[in-house]
């Protein structure tokens, strides 16, 4: 198993929350977390959030899905991905 320690710049990480795939750009920590900036989405994770991975996987996997279902993923992605930056401006600001 691959501890988060082992997480380190130019990593290629999977995000659990939504399945996002992005390479790690710059790692920081504050206020005793420790956070990891995502070149796919412009935005920080928390590591423990991360999970890395070897190579990106093939896009099969919105084969079978109704147009609905693809929507309903694509939904709960930017909510995730909004949720993340109201978190990285918060960071930010110290709000």
């Amino acid at each position: 198993m691959i501890r988060v320690a082992e997480i380190r710049e130019d990593s290629l990480v999977r995000y659990k929350g939504t399945g996002t795939i992005g390479t790690v750009k710059v790692l920081k920590e504050e206020d005793g977390e420790k956070w990891a900036y995502l070149d796919s989405t412009g935005l920080y994770y928390r590591l423990d959030t991360l999970e890395p991975i070897e190579h990106a996987p093939e896009r099969k996997e919105l084969e079978g899905m109704t147009l609905e279902q693809i929507q309903e993923r694509f939904k709960a992605q930017q909510e995730m991905m909004d949720k993340a930056k109201m978190q990285d401006e918060n960071l930010e600001t110290g709000g």
